[in-house]
């Protein structure tokens, strides 16, 4: 939560031009109003769920209050997720790929298109990853190795919805000249029936904290069908 107000405010009108849409711009407005300003967890309804004209987010990072993130915009396959509180997460496949506003924010990762995480969903075959990736203020080009494993099926409850989803574990190991090897587990839990991904527990570095995200509004969509 290191940028200014003003800083914030320009980056937000940026990204506001950028996804050129007005209607996608009012609802983000909108939404930045309703549900940001909290310093406890936030509890929506399913109503107020379903009537958000953009995709949200539960999110909680550390132990940090849940907050809500909305879907700024989504450019060449990058979901890009918002807050009052400074924090911007870009997605890919689900994967955190960047972000802004934390403490220690993660700006490049390289190799993303051999990333395993975008097939899980279509049955392929599990695969080790390596990529190299800069963070902010902590190091640059340090190389990171991933192993994928599928653990037994779950049932996960969002709202008070039960859902079937495939667990899958990737192991990390970080190796980095400047703080030493470390090593961490991130978890994904994909929707069986639809293949989407509903919730996930990542790490973007050895230094960072782990961020919970639920996607709420995608499970409820689910719950419609």
């Amino acid at each position: 939560m290191k940028l200014s107000k003003g800083c914030f405010l320009l980056f937000t009108i940026s990204v506001l031009l950028i996804s050129a849409c007005s209607s996608t711009q009012q609802a983000y407005l909108q939404n930045v109003e309703m549900y940001f300003d909290n310093d406890i967890d936030i509890s929506l309804s399913d109503d107020e769920v379903r009537q958000s004209p953009v995709d949200l987010v539960y999110v909680r990072n550390g132990d940090r209050p849940i907050a809500t993130m909305a879907l700024a915009f989504i450019e060449e396959g990058r979901y890009k997720w918002l807050s009052k509180d400074k924090a911007m997460f870009i997605t890919e496949n689900g994967r955190l790929v960047r972000t802004h506003g934390l403490e220690h924010n993660l700006i490049y990762v390289s190799n993303l298109s051999a990333d395993p995480l975008k097939s899980l969903s279509e049955g392929n075959d599990l695969s080790s990853w390596t990529r190299v990736i800069d963070t902010e203020h902590q190091d640059y080009g340090v190389e990171l190795s991933s192993l994928f494993s599928a653990t037994s099926d779950e049932i996960i409850s969002i709202h008070s919805h039960n859902f079937k989803v495939s667990k899958y574990v990737e192991s990390i190991n970080y190796h980095s000249a400047k703080h030493s090897n470390a090593s961490w587990i991130n978890t994904y839990w994909i929707h069986q029936a639809s293949g989407q991904l509903l919730k996930s527990t990542q790490k973007v570095s050895a230094l960072s904290e782990t961020v919970e995200i639920t996607y709420v509004s995608r499970a409820l969509r689910l719950v419609e069908q």
